[in-house]
């Protein structure tokens, strides 16, 4: 197998601090994962063993290989 073709999907992951309570007014931390794997699946498990205690995943986008940005 090719480099290339061993890296099939991007997923970029968007992860917040999960807030004290749900009163909401709070200003919480806000940031990006960036993961490559051959699949989604594995792309998700290792976003999620990247996700830091007290956050959460709150978007998930996939960018395939091949996909174009127009």
């Amino acid at each position: 197998m090719t480099e290339t073709a061993a890296t099939a999907l991007t997923l970029y992951t968007t992860v917040q601090q999960v807030p004290p309570d749900h009163r909401g007014g709070y200003t919480l931390g806000q940031d990006e994962l960036v993961v490559e794997a051959v699949d989604y699946d594995q792309a998700l498990d290792a976003a999620r063993r990247r996700v830091p205690d007290g956050w959460r995943i709150i978007a998930v986008r996939v960018e395939h290989e091949g996909d174009s940005a127009t």
